[in-house]
């Protein structure tokens, strides 16, 4: 089990709203933090694999480079809000793993990370589950390949975010996600893409953001929720809420409506 110390300092805090486009005076101000914010924990992470060498006078070749696997899932569970100032400790637990067919024929290698995160005394005040497949074909395959999914409808009014190549680094940059598909276009196109695309958790930090508009000062107590779709360069997300009860299903489409996550949110009690 790997353990190390996640700092949530202000500094990082700014970084990584910027990289989303939130101006929430409740995060700038120093309060509490977005909720898929605990990514950066993988700055701090002393074997995080995303990382450029810090050799930078060597190249690394092409079989040193992570594995591009397909991130599906996340989630995100709060026992209570994380604040800034805070110093917590992750707990990498041990890796879940297990294999189904898929509707082609394939098989499927799930893989499934939780990241404890305890405070000061030692309690467990969040978790972050992060879940991966491993194709058989390959990770282009499923994601350049697969066929375009059915457009919902969805209203135009709606705030759009478009996704630029600069936020698209702004993003990697502030929770410490290098990988080259993101951000090094000859290396993604030499893989058979069209171009960089952006991470999939850049997708459901912009779903967290109409989330935390649309909940206002009640804190978010848990987050989770399907990538089920690339988003590329220049793509416009839109981010629709529906409620039931102390429950919020957020769905996120791009410009051609076809939905790029698609998750469900609880709240708490609002927060003085």
């Amino acid at each position: 089990m790997v353990e190390f110390a996640v700092p949530i300092e202000l500094s990082q805090v700014l970084l990584f709203t910027r990289s989303i486009g939130d101006p929430n005076p409740r995060f700038r101000d120093g309060g509490f933090v977005p909720p898929t914010y605990l990514m950066v924990a993988d700055s701090f992470d002393p074997e995080f694999d995303r990382r450029p060498s810090e050799d930078s006078t060597v190249e690394p070749s092409a079989k040193h480079k992570p594995e591009a696997l397909l991130h599906v899932a996340q989630g995100f569970r709060y026992q209570r809000p994380i604040q800034v100032g805070e110093v917590l400790t992750a707990r990498r637990l041990p890796r879940r793993e297990w294999t189904k067919h898929g509707r082609k024929g394939g098989t499927l290698e799930f893989l499934e990370t939780t990241t404890e995160f305890c405070d000061i005394n030692g309690e467990v005040v969040a978790e972050a589950i992060w879940t991966d497949v491993r194709p058989q074909h390959g990770h282009r395959e499923m994601s350049v390949s697969a066929p375009e999914a059915s457009a919902i409808p969805f209203e135009a009014s709606l705030p759009g975010h478009r996704i630029s190549r600069t936020r698209i680094v702004m993003y990697v940059g502030a929770v410490g996600d290098f990988h080259p598909l993101h951000h090094d276009e000859t290396y993604a196109t030499a893989n058979g893409y069209p171009s960089v695309f952006a991470p999939g958790m850049l997708t459901m930090a912009i779903a967290g953001r109409a989330l935390t508009d649309h909940s206002g000062d009640r804190p978010v107590m848990s987050f989770e929720g399907r990538l089920a779709g690339q988003v590329w360069p220049e793509d416009v997300l839109r981010t629709m809420i529906d409620t039931d009860g102390d429950t919020l299903g957020i769905r996120t489409v791009n410009q051609r409506g076809h939905i790029v996550f698609d998750g469900h949110a609880t709240l708490g009690k609002t927060t003085a």
